[in-house]
């Protein structure tokens, strides 16, 4: 998880988290990380428009956004 998370700060380049609030709220959100800290990373949510501090133990999962677009068949 936290090697996703470094290559995201140091590529600039935004990822897809699924985060668990504290009252147990799952979202799903696509962040760009500011600052890692020992326990927290600060991150601009694109889903929220603003910074915003996640803790790391309750992302459960990060990963590069999936392109998202028709998928066209061949005949």
């Amino acid at each position: 998880m936290r090697g996703i998370l470094q290559r995201a700060l140091l590529q600039h380049t935004p990822i897809e988290i699924i985060y668990m609030s504290q009252n147990g709220l799952l979202t799903q959100r696509q962040i760009q990380i500011l600052d890692i800290q020992e326990n927290t990373i600060r991150a601009y949510c694109l889903l929220r428009g603003k910074k915003r501090t996640f803790k790391i133990d309750s992302i459960l999962s990060a990963a590069v956004p999936r392109n998202k677009g028709v998928v066209k068949f061949a005949n």
